[in-house]
């Protein structure tokens, strides 16, 4: 009796024990059936995935360990719901390339610390495109580079059609990268670095864009708009972009935040602490309707409130151009009670 559990113990230590679970899915992705099969051994992890299209039965997409596909393995699979499968590596990862379908994101089951910030599992992109699901190397390339540095993010712009990946080198630098995608192909299009200074509002970018042919540099400032102490904002009726007056320590700035893809701020006054002494603005009351009136050179500004209307007015050269407000927050009236180093109350 000894001699065979001693054998037995003997057999198991020779031939690893193997842990198998294996699935059908049909509420991974609407149309398709997910096929998922796991095989645990003391050593390693084997996952295969296989998803057909129900309409005409076709496997469009396979990942994973082939021999785990075998008629005899396909037995043990059962029906389960997606949400119930905790331990999956699969998911649907949106549209990627802005062509109306979903596309998947599959990630290894071993853990590489290959030099990035935190290790992580090697992840392939499919793309989904009329002839099956496609892996991407281009696109897998730029989702795992995200991941790899500190504070990494991947971002699917649906509404400007763009993916952007952001980094944090700290709590003051950001670094943004975006990429236009054409099939199953990402091309960079854009990419800066965000640095922000402790003693200002403001962040400082620098970068290029990919204009033409050829890379432009650029430089401009932004905020974090939920950040600010804002006094009085409102988006310009003619979608050019958003005004905003926002109290920092005791200095009122004014910024004009651009309606487009970057959200950048194309004028600031004052654009930094040092330079409140010299842009002072003017406050006053005239019957119902509030105003803030500066002037940046040659051109002047007068914001304006009142029960009926918002805006700002620009004055250029003597010619007006009014631009009315909308999706108004905040008033004008709290200057009258304010304290502000750089406002003089008329």
């Amino acid at each position: 009796m000894k001699v065979k559990i001693l054998v037995f113990f003997v057999l198991v230590g020779m031939f690893p024990v193997k842990a198998q679970k294996g699935y059908l899915i049909h509420d991974f992705m609407k149309g398709y059936t997910l096929y998922y099969i796991q095989q645990k051994t003391d050593s390693e992890t084997k996952e295969y995935y296989e998803l057909t299209e129900d309409k005409t039965k076709k496997i469009v997409l396979e990942f994973g360990a082939k021999e785990l596909s075998k008629p005899q393995t396909s037995k043990i699979a059962k029906k389960a719901s997606f949400k119930s499968i905790s331990d999956s590596n699969i998911r649907i990862l949106g549209d990627v390339n802005f062509d109306g379908r979903q596309d998947i994101v599959i990630h290894e089951t071993e853990i590489n610390d290959d030099g990035c910030y935190t290790a992580q599992a090697t992840a392939y992109v499919f793309v989904n495109t009329s002839n099956g699901f496609l892996s991407s190397p281009s696109i897998s390339r730029l989702y795992n580079d995200a991941y790899c540095v500190r504070g990494g993010s991947f971002e699917i712009d649906s509404k400007n059609k763009r993916i952007i990946t952001s980094s944090s080198g700290g709590a003051a630098l950001h670094v943004s990268s975006y990429y236009s995608i054409s099939g199953i192909e990402a091309k960079e299009i854009a990419t800066f670095e965000e640095e922000g200074d402790p003693f200002s509002p403001f962040f400082k970018i620098t970068g290029k864009k990919w204009k033409g042919n050829d890379w432009v540099s650029f430089s401009s400032l932004s905020v974090y708009e939920p950040n600010l102490e804002k006094v009085f904002s409102f988006d310009t009726k003619n979608e050019k972009g958003r005004v905003l007056l926002f109290k920092a320590k005791d200095i009122l700035y004014y910024a004009f935040q651009q309606n487009d893809e970057y959200k950048f701020i194309s004028f600031a006054y004052p654009s930094s602490p040092e330079k409140a002494d010299k842009s002072t603005f003017k406050f006053r009351k005239q019957s119902v309707t509030y105003e803030l009136e500066f002037n940046s050179g040659s051109i002047k500004y007068i914001a304006y409130e009142s029960p009926n209307e918002t805006g700002i007015k620009i004055y250029v050269n003597g010619k007006l151009s009014d631009w009315q407000g909308t999706a108004k927050t905040g008033t004008l009236a709290t200057l009258a009670n304010g304290n502000f180093k750089n406002v003089i109350k008329e």
